[in-house]
């Protein structure tokens, strides 16, 4: 039976990869998966029929060469060859059978006669001559006609001829033209250049059948196709399509995707930058669009009595791509909106990636919209494997990071278990002690599994971080390029091409080279402001930076070049992987954590995925690489905790605006605006929903009594219970001992702690320290040595998160040896050098201190004990070096009575430890102990759980409601609304038309005295101090260009009536922000006064994508203004005249 391993599977593959390369390129990825398939079919049926049982099981015999003279004569039933030595036969004989079984026309019958005369032929062969132990399994003929004969007809999709995009477009035409109105699956399908896969036909037949449809699918499986395969459907019923997006780059590359698949007379654009064909049969749009067109609909169906039916009547179909950003705070509202406003009478095909309860969604759609019917899939059409980057003894290695099943880490990561070496850490090596401090560097008494490590973690994290160059050649020697290389970072991500290019990667070809150069002579002469000279040639060989810092053009530049092929790697910050359709072989992802508004946090799992999805081109690669890179401050297995969680549920992010209020009360009564509140998905996740985690929660509550129960019972059936009780004491006593120890350390910690906050005061800075940070244990002291420079108290009115009630600890910072920035606490410093030397001529405190201020506070990586650390400057390296040795150092002690107490309860502990250790030694009592902790690990896992799904059942409706009415109260007070008949004032009226952060605030503005008779530059320059507000947040901000006085004295005027709405807002619980921020006003005026974009950005701190989008934003509140039938017609015409002059490259981003 062993024998039956040593089929020349891999030899059979190769045979079967060339044959499909060679006849249909165009298709290889479907169709290796085919072939692969069938042999392995085949060679599963083969041993399932030949060993049913032992008594039946067919002989293994030789194989016996025969003459060409002799042909093969006997009747006896096919072998299949498969020692080594028949590797040559067995590749000549299947390419034999695949060719007699590629023709389309061919019969699963024929086929299967195929393989037979072809497996007869292969007994005869010479092959097997010289190999006296080749043997041969039989398989009756008339098996292996039903194998072959079923096969074929369960491929039969899947084996379907690939269309040319001709014959595909001609198809397309031919079912719009046929005003059919019953299309079926088949009829679709044929129109596509590939066979759909299981779930797009799933989708698409409950599309057919009249049904809404939800899709949650991974990245890169295909959801497009689904949406254009309900287009078809629908424009044979004579019916329109509109197509939303939530970005406006995703909006253009959609509409190239439509007119390239429908035809350019078919597709048309709006996006409020631009209108093209906008009576187009197929509409893209952003999402924003479609929300306030359904909210005009409704206001015009109001106005003449009609229907919305009959306003939207000749729509069909409403994609909504990228669903999942309903879960977006701040504009997840939207995707709300419209789905509560959409006609019952527009089908909805929605489209999200992976999230972990995408039935919620679909029951809400199916509530107040429709049936929705929900199709998930897992499915990847190109395989995703994982892999970490790293540098072990001086060579790059790039290692698979996780098994094969995807279960666990690998073996490469796990590695060979060595023991740490304490000596190799300086800081450790360096320390010497008094006599009575010795005890502190006393070997610890962990046990020996705790002191073992994975042998590639026998460096430290930084020693092990891959150059970048050496990076690169190893995806490049495993042909993993192209690859999109994700960094968090605008900087690095330039930084990291230049660095690249200068250590001299060149990944493209002349050709290539030229092709790039043609694109980037074009852009020159249109946009020549929008090319990032630095990055041209890094950009030529094949390394570029995409993030939002860059123009418009030059993104649309990288993308073109990477999706023709001609880019190998783009460095590119998380906005990349947010649908843009720039599908790589790899992704690399440098860090699996970011700064977050409350601090540095690890990635999520849908981020992680969202942005390794892009790895896997369909039809170009048969699987797709993800590659986690080794960094200062995680490793693997970081990654795989966050894999391993799977995908985090989709959360409403419902909120009121003043927007919505106004909207919803000018076709709504009060009592159908709270209707409408109540048919939020936030409303459905606690009203139905809420019934359904009350039973989920119910569940794990019952399953955990059952647990308790085990845990408690099963012990006793492997111990008695004598000895059972005996050994839980022991391990009370010994959690007790540990708790007591860990009083008595902390009180050592904060004796030491004083006292070094007390010799600092007595010393004066700067001064050299010992810094503990690594350590949580007082019996074992690392100090690492530092300079200290400053001492940060917190503000007076600062408070701990920890306890509100304490004054947050002061930070010093320090410089370490190593040329590491560190914010420690006085906890953290463990020794303070003695004498004169310790000051140390100051080492450089102005360079210190100019290094700390220079990093952007997101860069500080926060370490485990409230210490932060960043990564010194090229000023700190002198003064690093001077920095002394630890041995220098003094360790701080505690009072000797503290001190013995400490040293006490440690050996408390190990005393009681070894009573534990010796009962549990037992092996009926280790074996009782281990499955009493698992019962009671599952335990506490389902409690953990219950405990999540009751924290989400909160009161949000009642709050969402609560906040509605405070909005309709402040509009009242603002004269937007009448107090009696909630009928909307001219004010309101202007709010409802402008769109922003504070729509009331924004029409306070705009209706303001002061801003009435400015010119188009100066009222673009009003506005632009809102607008900075709103998108810019950054506390350092300059620029050349100063307001004028006209603008200066307007914002001033606008000062008392901001006052005034922020008392009202105060008065009632609402926290709508009312921005003014004068410091790039003047850019903008001069912009919209005609100064060219060198000009503007000459001296600015901003990057070119951070302006473009603030002008960009306020052409956008120009336009609703321009558009405002309430607003004064100086103001709409000066609105207008401002819009125009500051639309122009490169800001204008029209799709042509």
């Amino acid at each position: 039976m062993h024998m039956l391993h040593t089929l020349p599977c891999k030899a059979v593959h190769r045979a079967l990869l060339q044959s499909a390369r060679l006849q249909h390129p165009g298709c290889f990825c479907y169709f290796h998966r085919r072939t692969l398939r069938l042999h392995l079919s085949l060679t599963q049926h083969f041993l399932r029929h030949s060993f049913k049982s032992a008594s039946k099981r067919s002989r293994l015999a030789k194989c016996t060469a025969e003459s060409p003279a002799q042909p093969q004569t006997s009747t006896h039933r096919p072998r299949f060859p498969h020692s080594d030595s028949a590797t040559d036969a067995s590749s000549s004989w299947i390419c034999r059978a695949l060719s007699a079984s590629q023709s389309a026309s061919t019969a699963p019958e024929d086929v299967a006669a195929s393989f037979r005369a072809v497996f007869s032929d292969a007994e005869g062969s010479d092959d097997d001559e010289g190999d006296s132990t080749s043997d041969a399994i039989d398989l009756p003929a008339s098996q292996l006609d039903e194998a072959v004969t079923g096969y074929m007809q369960d491929e039969a999709a899947s084996t379907r001829v690939v269309k040319s995009e001709a014959e595909a477009h001609e198809q397309i035409e031919a079912l719009i033209l046929s005003a059919n109105s019953n299309l079926t699956l088949e009829d679709i399908e044929d129109t596509f250049q590939f066979p759909l896969d299981g779930f797009q036909k799933q989708a698409v037949s409950h599309f057919l059948e009249g049904n809404s449809v939800l899709v949650c699918a991974p990245t890169g499986a295909g959801k497009t196709a689904i949406a254009e395969a309900a287009a078809v459907a629908v424009l044979a019923r004579g019916q329109r399509v509109i197509y939303t997006t939530p970005l406006k780059a995703l909006s253009n590359q959609k509409l190239f995707e439509m007119r390239e698949r429908f035809g350019a007379d078919r597709a048309g654009l709006s996006t409020g930058d631009a209108s093209i064909q906008t009576d187009s049969p197929i509409m893209v749009m952003t999402t924003e669009i479609l929300r306030n067109i359904l909210y005009r609909t409704e206001e015009d169906s109001a106005e003449d009595n009609s229907s919305v039916r009959d306003s939207l009547g000749d729509v069909g179909l409403i994609v909504l791509d990228e669903v999942h950003y309903l879960g977006n705070e701040g504009r997840g509202t939207v995707w709300e909106e419209i789905i509560i406003n959409c006609p019952a009478h527009i089908q909805l095909l929605s489209m999200s990636a992976t999230v972990a309860n995408p039935d919620d969604l679909g029951f809400w759609i199916t509530k107040v919209h429709g049936q929705c019917e929900t199709v998930m899939t897992r499915f990847r059409p190109v395989p995703l494997t994982w892999h970490y980057c790293h540098t072990l003894d001086g060579n790059t290695q790039l290692v698979p990071l996780l098994n094969e099943k995807g279960t666990k880490l690998s073996s490469e990561m796990l590695g060979k278990p060595v023991k740490a070496q304490a000596e190799d850490d300086e800081w450790f090596a360096s320390n010497r002690f008094s006599r009575r401090k010795r005890r502190f560097s006393k070997e610890s008494k962990k046990d020996e599994h705790q002191r073992l490590q994975p042998s590639y973690q026998r460096e430290q994290k930084w020693k092990r971080i891959p150059p970048l160059s050496e990076a690169i050649l190893s995806l490049k020697s495993k042909d993993y390029l192209p690859a999109i290389w994700f960094i968090f970072s605008r900087a690095a991500c330039d930084t990291h091409a230049k660095q690249a290019y200068a250590a001299g990667s060149r990944l493209t070809t002349p050709q290539e080279q030229s092709a790039i150069l043609a694109l980037l002579t074009v852009l020159k002469a249109e946009q020549p402001e929008a090319v990032k000279e630095a990055l041209v040639a890094p950009l030529l060989a094949g390394l570029a930076s995409h993030h939002a810092g860059c123009l418009p053009a030059w993104k649309a530049l990288v993308e073109r070049c990477f999706q023709q092929g001609l880019l190998k790697v783009v460095f590119a910050t998380e906005t990349l992987a947010a649908g843009i359709n720039m599908p790589a072989r790899t992704t690399v992802i440098s860090t699996l954590s970011r700064r977050r508004d409350n601090g540095h946090s690890a990635l999520l799992h849908n981020e992680l995925l969202q942005m390794a999805g892009r790895a896997g081109r369909r039809g170009f690669d048969t699987a797709g690489h993800c590659v986690i890179l080794q960094n200062r401050y995680e490793e693997g297995d970081v990654a795989w905790d966050i894999i391993k969680k799977g995908p985090e549920r989709l959360q409403s992010q419902f909120a009121a605006g003043y927007g919505m209020v106004l909207n919803l009360l000018y076709s709504r009564s009060l009592d159908e605006a709270k209707a409408f509140i109540d048919r939020s998905f936030n409303s459905y996740l606690t009203g139905e929903g809420r019934e359904k985690r009350l039973a989920d929660i119910e569940k794990c509550e019952s399953r955990v009594q059952d647990l308790m129960q085990q845990a408690t019972a099963v012990p006793l059936t492997l111990v008695d219970e004598a000895g059972w009780r005996d050994f839980k004491k022991l391990q009370e006593q010994l959690e007790q001992d540990k708790r007591d120890m860990k009083v008595l350390t902390e009180a050592f910690i904060d004796h030491r702690a004083q006292t070094a906050a007390d010799t600092l005061e007595k010393c004066g800075l700067p001064w050299v320290i010992g810094l503990d940070l690594t350590s949580t244990d007082t019996d074992m002291l690392n100090l690492a040595p530092a300079l200290v420079v400053k001492r940060l108290d917190p503000p007076e009115d600062t408070q701990d998160p920890a306890d509100p009630q304490a004054l947050p600890p002061s930070f010093y910072l320090c410089l370490l040896s190593d040329n590491r920035l560190v914010l420690a606490t006085s906890k953290h410093i463990g020794g303070v050098m003695e004498g004169a030397a310790a000051v140390n001529d100051g080492l450089g405190r102005q360079c210190v201190e100019r290094a700390a201020q220079a990093i952007a506070w997101e860069d500080w990586v926060p370490l485990e004990g409230g210490a932060q650390f960043a990564q010194g400057s090229a000023l700190t390296t002198a003064v690093a070096t001077r920095v002394p040795s630890a041995a220098a150092i003094s360790p701080l002690a505690g009072p000797p009575e503290l001190e013995d107490a400490v040293d006490a309860q440690r050996e408390k502990v190990r005393l009681a430890k070894k009573a534990y250790k010796h009962m549990k030694a037992r092996k009926d009592m280790n074996l009782a102990s281990r499955q009493h902790h698992q019962l009671l690990h599952e335990a506490e896992l389902l409690q953990k759980r219950a405990k999540k799904l009751s924290q989400r059942l909160d009161l949000s409706l009642t709050s969402t409601w609560r906040s509605f009415e405070a909005l309709v109260a402040c509009l009242v007070a603002s004269n937007a609304l009448e107090a009696d008949t909630l009928k909307a004032l001219p004010l309101g009226h202007i709010a409802r038309q402008i769109h922003g952060e504070n729509e009331l605030w924004l029409a306070i503005v705009l209706t303001h005295p002061a801003v009435q008779n400015l010119t188009p530059p100066q009222l673009a320059g009003v506005l632009g101090a809102i607008m900075t507000g709103e998108n810019i947040s950054k506390p350092q901000i300059y620029a050349a260009y100063g307001p004028t006085p006209e603008v200066i004295n307007a914002v001033q005027a606008l000062e008392g009536d901001r006052e005034q709405l922020y008392k009202a807002q105060a008065q009632h619980g609402i926290q709508a922000p009312l921005p003014i921020d004068m410091r790039l006003a003047g850019v903008i005026e001069a912009w919209a006064a005609g100064s060219s974009w060198t000009d503007v950005m000459k001296d600015s701190s901003l990057d070119d994508g951070d302006i473009a989008r603030l002008l960009s934003r306020t052409v956008d509140v120009l336009r609703h203004a321009h558009f405002c039938d309430g607003l004064l017609i100086n103001t709409r015409i000066a609105a207008r005249k401002a819009m125009r002059a500051m639309n122009r490259n490169p800001i204008a981003d029209l799709v042509q």
